[in-house]
């Protein structure tokens, strides 16, 4: 049997324990996954957490969506069993893997072992501080240079000549982008570096440019891509940071403005795309990297969002900023070439993370729903659930086999603009749509802010937006069949 003490004796963040009426409940994957468990795993992870449980439910509560979670009765109580499951009640142990009816066959063995040690990973060095991490609004270098040394993070790509990895196969990335949502920390953005930066300097600076970096980002520095400014979004023809260059041409000049920057305030280097000769329209537009203690930049405001809170999102002012010649990537007046190149990946890569929040979304109402006693039964019993669930599910099933279509492209080099669109636009705006009616089930309990479902929500909604508007991927996907934007012979 238990002694009382028993309870106390847990002390980290996968061990939460309950004693309840002398029965003793492991309750640690209930509350890391439960709408009203969350707020009470992170008070209480690694002690007896049962007066702030009994607060919001009964025991009964724990047979439901905990079926496994007994452990046993105090030594000499002499009580019974818990009380029994609603009737109806389902499994509630489902995955994210479970949602799918035809198996993924784009991954093998090595790509299996590898996401495993990335999900240890997380869960280890990530998922304990997460929340740490979304209250200080973002994750700390150490965390980043953990992730490189483990080779999840940049290392990944880097060649090995270089001291990375050297993986070519985007299938390793697109592990990372899901093993991150699948274990409820969608705001670490792990894969803007991966799969948003890191190109530039890895395909897109010269030979000789390139070991200039390869120290820095193979002990795993955040780094940040700067495109956006505070009048220009999507449209990056129209930029307006210019960098003139220096008299004796050993470099240039900086000045300008650049708004929604992820990582800006941790970004050691960050590569800004700037107007080297106005004239040439994007064909004047080149790439600096500035790097952070560089005299006259600075983040000058950092923006509290709706989701993605552990994720920091800045404006970044510079002035002045001499940056020298040896800091272009590339070639210039090639930027908005380069910019192009590098966004289909990227659009699959937030593809990616939301095909793989979908499937968790759907995960998370399912175990739910067949633990939600109601009308004598559960929620799960209901025909209009069960049809709902259906459908999304089938939803989500055809958008993974299109996504994993385009993971296979881009790990062959092959991937398109057009797919990649076509990619971004299915996949975000089908992980919101799941994520808003999966929230429904919960009722009041999907609407708090450390409900899992509910941190979906919202960290789903600014995907239709960043990585290029959902509208503007329609527009690339209709000119692949000859369509001319309106917009553009337009006079107004």
């Amino acid at each position: 049997g238990f002694r009382a003490a028993g309870g106390g004796s847990h002390n980290t963040f996968n061990d939460c324990w309950l004693i309840i009426s002398h029965r003793v409940y492991d309750v640690t994957r209930f509350l890391s996954e439960h709408p009203a468990g969350r707020s009470i795993i992170l008070l209480h992870a690694g002690k007896d957490c049962t007066t702030e449980f009994l607060a919001v439910h009964d025991e009964a509560y724990l047979p439901a969506f905990a079926p496994d979670a007994f452990r046993g009765v105090l030594k000499d109580s002499g009580v019974g069993p818990p009380p029994p499951r609603p009737a109806g009640a389902g499994r509630v142990d489902f995955v994210s893997s479970d949602m799918l009816a035809l198996p993924r066959d784009i991954f093998g063995p090595d790509h299996d072992e590898f996401r495993a040690r990335c999900r240890r990973f997380l869960k280890e060095h990530v998922a304990p501080r997460y929340s740490q991490f979304e209250a200080r609004g973002m994750v700390d270098t150490a965390t980043y240079a953990k992730m490189a040394e483990a080779g999840f993070y940049l290392t990944l790509n880097i060649p090995r000549e270089h001291g990375g990895q050297g993986h070519t196969d985007w299938r390793y990335n697109a592990i990372v982008c899901e093993e991150v949502e699948d274990v409820d920390c969608g705001g670490f953005f792990a894969n803007l570096g991966n799969d948003m930066v890191l190109s530039y300097f890895l395909r897109s600076c010269t030979a000789e440019q390139r070991p200039r970096w390869m120290p820095m980002l193979r002990r795993g520095a955040p780094i940040a891509v700067a495109m956006s400014e505070p009048e220009v979004g999507s449209d990056l023809g129209r930029l307006a940071c210019r960098a003139v260059p220096l008299p004796d041409g050993s470099g240039w000049r900086v000045n300008g403005r650049k708004m929604w920057i992820s990582s800006g305030a941790v970004a050691e280097l960050i590569v800004v795309a700037c107007v080297t000769d106005p004239p040439k329209g994007a064909k004047g537009i080149s790439l600096l990297v500035v790097e952070r203690d560089m005299q006259g930049y600075s983040c000058a405001k950092r923006f509290g969002k709706l989701g993605k809170l552990a994720s920091d999102t800045c404006l970044i002012t510079l002035e002045d900023v001499i940056v020298p010649r040896c800091n272009l990537v590339g070639e210039e007046g090639r930027g908005f070439a380069y910019m192009m190149s590098h966004l289909p990946k990227e659009r699959l890569s937030i593809a990616v993370g939301s095909a793989a929040a979908a499937r968790r979304a759907l995960a998370l109402a399912t175990n739910y729903v067949n633990g939600r006693a109601a009308f004598g039964g559960t929620l799960g019993g209901l025909q209009g659930v069960q049809m709902r669930i259906a459908q999304l599910r089938a939803e989500v099933q055809a958008c993974t086999a299109f996504v994993d279509r385009c993971i296979t492209e881009a790990s062959a080099g092959t991937l398109s603009a057009e797919g990649a669109s076509m990619a971004k636009y299915l996949a975000t705006e089908l992980a919101f749509r799941v994520a808003d009616a999966c929230a429904q089930f919960f009722g009041g309990y999907g609407y708090l802010k450390s409900s899992p479902i509910g941190k979906l929500l919202v960290d789903q909604r600014v995907t239709r937006i960043y990585g290029g508007a959902n509208e503007v991927q329609l527009e690339i996907i209709s000119k692949g069949l000859g369509f001319t934007p309106q917009r553009m012979g337009s006079k107004l």
